[in-house]
């Protein structure tokens, strides 16, 4: 598991099940708190901390931003025992000017969960 790695969900059951997620923080330097952010539809009520337009990577097909709200914090074996049962697969990996600024939509964001943007910070990633 690399920082930029994107998972989905195999077969959704639930709407947030759908989302593209995003491995934010490094696993290496964490392995128990694996900072994961997804992608979802723009509408002008969400998020506007980190907006995505198609071309800015492969899984987005019209604007979109990251939700922060819910994010999640998981263990990198979590996220490993979920892709060999099949459940989670892998897509193409976020880039690295995408991944800044991903990392700095969370600072900017009002939605993030303090203790997940604390990661970053703590990891060296983002500036508090």
């Amino acid at each position: 598991m690399n920082t930029g790695d994107t998972l989905r969900v195999v077969d959704p059951g639930v709407s947030y099940d759908a989302h593209l997620w995003i491995v934010l923080s490094k696993p290496e330097l964490d392995p128990d708190h694996v900072l994961l952010v997804n992608f979802t539809s723009w509408r002008s009520d969400k998020d506007q901390a980190c907006i995505l337009e198609p071309g800015d990577h492969p899984y987005v097909k019209k604007k979109t931003c990251v939700n922060y709200a819910d994010s999640k914090i998981v263990s990198e074996t979590q996220i490993q025992r979920l892709i060999h049962a099949g459940k989670l697969e892998h897509h193409a990996p976020i880039d690295l000017p995408l991944l800044e600024r991903m990392r700095e939509g969370a600072m900017q964001s009002r939605f993030m969960p303090l203790d997940h943007a604390q990661l970053l910070v703590d990891q060296g990633l983002a500036a508090p």
